[in-house]
Parts: structure tokens; C-alpha cells; sequence
């Protein structure tokens, strides 16, 4: 799956302590960087990377 596109279909808000949070809305198309066995790890066009779970294929994000 690597070099695969994904499109988001429910926001997902990033929060980290003492950092605002960072919110993708829904319609963001990411780019796959890397399969794990858990998740993804994906990167937007900021180049920021961040995990996105496989069992929520489907229901927080999808491949196009």
C-alpha cells in the first residue's frame, strides 16, 4: 500500500499537550508513506506525518 493515496471521511483533530490542536477535515487526501501492522503512516502536503488506524478503513478514511 505504500505510495497510496488515502481521502479522509471524518475529520480528525491531532492533539499534542502545550500545542494547539491540528484538525484535517474531511475531503483531506494524504499521501502513504508506510505500512505497519497496526495503522498507516501518512504525510500531507506540509510533509507532516502521522498514524491513521487500519480498522478504520472505511469509516475514517479510505484509499483512492
Amino acid at each position: 500500500m505504500e505510495n497510496a493515496i488515502v481521502e479522509l471521511l471524518k475529520p480528525v483533530t491531532l492533539n499534542k499537550e502545550n500545542c494547539s490542536p491540528l484538525v484535517f477535515e474531511s475531503g483531506t487526501v494524504l499521501k502513504v508513506v508506510m505500512q505497519t501492522p497496526e495503522g498507516l503512516l501518512v504525510s500531507n502536503d506540509n510533509n507532516f506525518n502521522f498514524m491513521i488506524s487500519l480498522k478504520d478503513k472505511n469509516d475514517i478514511w479510505r484509499e483512492i
